[in-house]
């Protein structure tokens, strides 16, 4: 492998770039480089950016077809950062979203290979780890997902290193990644706090959870772009509080009087799984498995190696988000529409209607 690492300008794939992550990844390459940029995605939301160095190409991404013309197409690319996924929504199925991070991931990568592409950023998440015995996770610690979407994130990374040595590939085990524009769960709770209701934790919501900013997620993927070889890193903020202790600050920003309310634990887990199975609950088995837990990584290593640290603190992207949810909260429809993918739309609420009422 013997690819030229300059700066010049080159013209770059990002697959799933209608999303939340992919949308902000295309205006960071805008603003801080001169590629030419090619989103791949099933959403139409070409009107999210308009500018003459972003096509967009409509396709499926376990589609050997749709990828292998947008290769045909509109390469040659120097990188691919692969950031399309299904995430464990209700509205997809275990198949659809197996076969969009794992099928779609291989097909990628071999289509990358072929056309000989320099460098394979992949999003992958720290949701693979599980319930972890030790704290904070190192890219080390064993993988232990509790179910389909961490399993597959499991998967699409082993398939990724069978193709090392034959192109670069930088693999990011993302947290949850917040900022300007996500919506999904927050609009919830941002919707609670904005009216004075209730915001609840399950315990004392002593967990410490730990996030990351979508445009420092972003500057990471894109320093990765220079780096030859095949590496692994863990990604998130510096500041590490309690989920207890960043919704008080949001509060407390927002002027409102709500309040945070603990739920105990183990009876609220068993009524979130039965309310899961009836389909009458906003959170996955994921979610609300690991919302009284404690989830945080060490950073060290992506430190080191890409000479990076996160800019924005946990708290500082909740209250910006949340500013820019009030801003533009009639931009988009209520709690229970369908919008685009599933971070940048507002779930329904379900049960959580009900616990609105409540508050």
């Amino acid at each position: 492998m013997n690819h030229t690492l300059d700066s010049a300008r080159h013209r770059v794939l990002i697959t799933g770039g209608a999303g939340f992550l992919g949308s902000h990844l295309v205006k960071y390459l805008l603003e801080k480089t001169d590629s030419d940029i090619v989103v791949f995605d099933q959403l139409e939301e070409s009107s999210q950016v308009s500018n003459n160095r972003v096509t967009y190409y409509k396709g499926n991404i376990f589609s050997q077809k749709d990828v292998n013309d947008v290769f045909k197409t509109h390469g040659p690319f120097v990188t691919v950062y692969h950031c399309a996924a299904s995430m464990p929504d209700k509205s997809v199925s275990d198949d659809v979203l197996w076969k969009t991070n794992v099928t779609g991931t291989e097909i990628v990568a071999h289509c990358a290979v072929k056309n000989k592409v320099r460098s394979f950023i992949f999003t992958s998440s720290n949701v693979l780890y599980g319930i972890p015995k030790e704290l904070p996770t190192t890219e080390e610690t064993p993988a232990n997902p509790l179910e389909i979407y961490g399993k597959s994130k499991v998967e699409a990374e082993k398939i990724l290193a069978q193709f090392r040595g034959e192109m670069n590939i930088q693999i990011f085990r993302c947290p949850v990644i917040t900022g300007l524009g996500r919506l999904g769960l927050q609009a919830i709770l941002f919707e609670f706090i904005s009216e004075g209701r209730n915001a609840y934790v399950l315990g004392n919501g002593s967990n410490i959870y730990q996030f990351a900013d979508a445009v420092d997620v972003c500057a990471a993927l894109e320093k990765a772009s220079y780096v030859e070889g095949y590496d692994i890193y863990n990604i998130g903020s510096d500041e590490v509080l309690s989920l207890k202790e960043i919704y008080q600050k949001v509060i407390h920003f927002a002027g409102s009087t709500s309040k945070v309310v603990s739920i105990p634990k183990i009876p609220a887990l068993f009524m979130l799984s039965v309310l899961n199975k009836l389909n009458i609950s906003p959170l996955g088995v994921y979610q609300y498995t690991m919302y009284g837990q404690s989830l945080y990584t060490d950073t060290t290593k992506i430190k080191s190696k890409l000479n990076w640290k996160p800019e924005k603190t946990n708290v500082g992207t909740f209250i910006e988000n949340y500013e820019w949810y009030k801003a533009n909260k009639g931009t988009f429809s209520g709690v229970g529409s369908e919008q685009t993918s599933s971070n940048r739309s507002v779930p329904k609420m379900g049960i959580f209607k009900l616990l609105k009422i409540l508050s």
